[in-house]
């Protein structure tokens, strides 16, 4: 297995054999996933029974809430490891993964940085800028990860993309500790992208399937020889996980957005305007030529 992955830097492109990786003394995790706690479609319930009959784990990085994550790791059975996290959409538009040793710090995080901060469309940017959402972790027993570094399309939800539009300092960089290498829902092109970025910042790598519906949990995995929620982050954090899965297809990006696209109904307005406050200075910016160059 170990020279199997080394050819690919400790990455694999295809469909996950959580099994062999079980027989093997890895636990799986998929690092991002959405429940019915945010925007996805994934009850907590039906998500703990698939990953105990796939052989894999999760972390649930819930948009700005952290329910979905407290009732997992409450209703896991005894050695599923379930990793409390949150994903918090940045007041630029980044997204940043945090992942908690403990489930108190999350919510502890969640109650004292999160929640002053939403607004009134809950699943979408926080009043927080990038660099405050990454200062709230100091002092706590966290990791933050650059979700889809490079995404999306014409949105800046990742930090990559970011700094590159001029929204964000390089700076950042310095608060990270990882960047999510393998993402389900980016292309193969912005992930091998990721994946380079990482090696030449000295950022360690995560993957996961930012799955929002149950079919699409475990497509991808970061795996390590680990028993606990405790051992997997510390493996993660040293650079000693593997990550082994694929990218969703065209269809099933179209399937996921068609599915989720309805529990944003209800903040239509406010969405919209959170979408004009982030993007309508780029665009501008665009317009009169002020570019600036990808990294």
């Amino acid at each position: 297995m170990e020279r199997e992955f080394s050819r690919y830097g400790g990455v694999r492109f295809g469909p996950p054999d959580l099994r062999a990786l079980e027989s093997e003394g890895y636990a799986a995790v998929d690092m991002h996933v959405h429940t019915t706690h945010s925007d996805g479609l994934i009850q907590v319930g039906d998500a703990l029974a698939r990953g105990r009959r796939m052989g894999t784990s999760f972390a649930v990085t819930d948009h700005n809430t952290v329910g979905g994550a407290v009732e997992a790791v409450r209703r896991a059975e005894p050695g599923q490891i379930v990793v409390p996290g949150i994903e918090v959409s940045a007041a630029e538009g980044p997204h940043l993964l945090l992942y908690f040793y403990s489930v108190d710090d999350l919510v502890d995080y969640h109650r004292e940085v999160v929640v002053p901060a939403l607004q009134a469309s809950p699943y979408l940017a926080t009043t927080l800028p990038t660099d405050e959402v990454l200062a709230g972790i100091d002092g706590r027993d966290a990791l933050a990860v650059a979700a889809h570094p490079f995404g999306y399309l014409f949105l800046c939800r990742g930090v990559c993309k970011a700094i590159a539009a001029g929204e964000l300092a390089p700076e950042v960089l310095c608060r990270l500790d990882g960047l999510e290498g393998v993402c389900g829902g980016m292309t193969r092109t912005q992930n091998n992208r990721a994946i380079a970025f990482a090696a030449d910042h000295d950022l360690f790598l995560t993957g996961g399937t930012d799955a929002h519906l149950l079919s699409e949990l475990g497509m991808v995995v970061t795996a390590a020889r680990a028993g606990s929620v405790e051992e997997f982050l510390d493996a993660v954090r040293r650079g000693d996980a593997l990550l082994w899965g694929q990218e969703k297809t065209m269809i099933e990006k179209t399937v996921q957005a068609t599915a989720v696209l309805p529990r944003y109904a209800p903040y239509l307005g406010s969405s919209l305007g959170v979408h004009y406050r982030q993007n309508a200075p780029r665009a501008l910016r665009y317009l009169t030529g002020d570019r600036k160059r990808q990294p």
